[in-house]
């Protein structure tokens, strides 16, 4: 995967923890430096006002109350560019936030890596 994400620095938000690990490691070897993984949306948040990371990739369903899209609402007004992995339908997108990349689990880790290839790499 080389240096493709060489300067991207990933917020990485996910409560499944073989899922979150995978997905840091396949960031991090594409050359992306890593925050996280965080499991809560509470972990994030703390997390995103202490750092400022550039993109992010993050679950809907964190705390299993169903689908919540604070997170990716606050990332969007900091301009970090973000990439929704989920188990939920695009659908299930507010019109807000229908413009953010959406995966549905299961993903490739390489697919999700070209994704995020796509996205600009700074602020």
């Amino acid at each position: 995967m080389g240096q493709a994400l060489a300067g991207y620095i990933v917020l990485v938000v996910e409560n499944e923890y073989f899922i979150a690990s995978d997905t840091a490691e396949s960031l991090a070897r594409a050359g992306a430096t890593i925050l996280g993984p965080c499991a809560t949306v509470a972990a994030a948040v703390r997390l995103i006002e202490e750092t400022s990371p550039s993109h992010a990739v993050l679950d809907l369903n964190l705390d299993g109350s169903g689908a919540r899209f604070e997170l990716a609402r606050q990332l969007q007004s900091r301009k970090v560019k973000s990439v929704i992995v989920s188990g939920y339908d695009k659908g299930t997108l507010p019109n807000d936030l229908a413009g953010i990349p959406f995966l549905m689990k299961p993903v490739s880790y390489g697919q999700l890596v070209e994704v995020f290839a796509a996205l600009p790499a700074a602020h």
